[in-house]
């Protein structure tokens, strides 16, 4: 009834505030004598206005940014989902089932949500599966991908941090944009994989494996190639990535450790070296930025992978860590940059360029 998300509850917390404000000013007189009682009164009510006006604004900044998806999500109470979670050992394909029940958007995508726990990692959370518009068509009539004769492309979507899949089909509008391309054969068929990567309550493991903890690398990599063979039916064709914020580290990092799996990487105001979450120990530390120092990957070999990096000046959060790494990587890998004219590091900055990475992706 109260959720998070919806625009209900973010209207009672600004009618309360803005009323108790109102009746405040209303009925200062009543409580303006000196005594204790009073002070205290005065005092208690003009905290209680500024937590409500905080909780207001809060509301109206996550629902724009789709940044938690739950009450139990914003304090970090993570629900049992190894209740109603498969392994992807036991997945079985898609069935008529599955796909009467996704949902249906208007442009004839499909999306489909699991929950999942991958055999290599041991991370049980969300993955959500887009099928586009006509191999969605083509299944409603027979369910066996095997017999879909549409060609089609693959790409892994990520979130930033703190942030939710969902983001991509909803503040972001990233599916809209996607189907539209489809939609007017601007791109091929483009089967969108979407999994968590905030896999472990207020920590942000900025999709690394940590020795001793969560295994999220593997958990975007061979567990959800796994996932995507198993239900879908997907065959061994290489994918792309593309993520922003967080989620551009993730998809930089990903493909480029990655070039068996991946071809191309879209990094929109991603930036280019891990950030450690709180209490991560100091030798952590050490052997994280080694094992994820992506230059030195870089140099190791020959390269496949293709990068778009997408930035803006005026994001102080990624412009100095993109600039750092394209000195020094250009020489070594395929980079396209563009450069956002103006704007910080926001969704309402990022949502037109969505459309320009999935036109590059379909022609890298």
């Amino acid at each position: 009834m109260f959720s998070l998300l919806s625009l209900r509850t973010e209207l009672i917390f600004w009618v309360l505030a803005i009323s108790l404000m109102v009746l405040t000013v209303v009925l200062w007189n009543r409580i303006s004598a000196a005594k204790f009682r009073h002070l205290f009164a005065r005092f208690s009510i003009i905290i209680l206005i500024q937590v409500i006006f905080i909780s207001a604004l809060g509301l109206t900044i996550n629902r724009a940014g789709e940044f938690y998806s739950s009450w139990s999500d914003l304090v970090g109470i993570r629900a049992d989902l190894s209740k109603s979670a498969i392994s992807t050992s036991a997945l079985s394909g898609l069935t008529a089932h599955e796909i009467r029940k996704g949902k249906l958007l208007a442009g004839g995508s499909l999306i489909i949500k699991k929950i999942i726990t991958g055999e290599n990692s041991g991370v049980t959370d969300t993955v959500y599966v887009v099928l586009p518009p006509k191999i969605t068509k083509e299944l409603q009539s027979n369910s066996d991908f095997t017999q879909v004769k549409e060609d089609y492309r693959v790409t892994e979507l990520f979130s930033g941090y703190p942030g939710v899949p969902a983001t991509w089909i909803g503040a972001l509008k990233g599916i809209t944009t996607l189907e539209e391309l489809e939609n007017s054969h601007q791109i091929p068929q483009t089967i969108a994989i979407i999994p968590a990567i905030n896999v472990a309550p207020h920590e942000d493991t900025e999709c690394m494996n940590y020795r001793g903890g969560p295994q999220v690398e593997t958990w975007l990599t061979k567990d959800m190639q796994l996932f995507a063979q198993r239900f879908i039916g997907i065959d061994n064709r290489p994918w792309s990535t593309f993520g922003y914020s967080t989620g551009g580290w993730c998809a930089a990092e990903i493909a480029v450790r990655h070039q068996d799996q991946y071809s191309a990487a879209i990094s929109l105001a991603g930036y280019f070296s891990p950030a450690y979450a709180f209490g991560t120990s100091q030798v952590e530390r050490e052997f994280l930025k080694k094992e994820y120092d992506l230059l030195r990957i870089l140099k190791s070999g020959n390269n496949s992978v293709k990068l778009l990096v997408i930035a803006s000046k005026n994001d102080r959060f990624s412009y100095g860590s993109t600039q750092t790494f394209m000195k020094d990587a250009t020489a070594m890998v395929s980079i396209k940059y563009d450069e956002i004219p103006s704007g910080g590091h926001n969704i309402s900055v990022w949502r037109p360029y969505v459309k320009t990475g999935f036109l590059w992706i379909n022609g890298a």
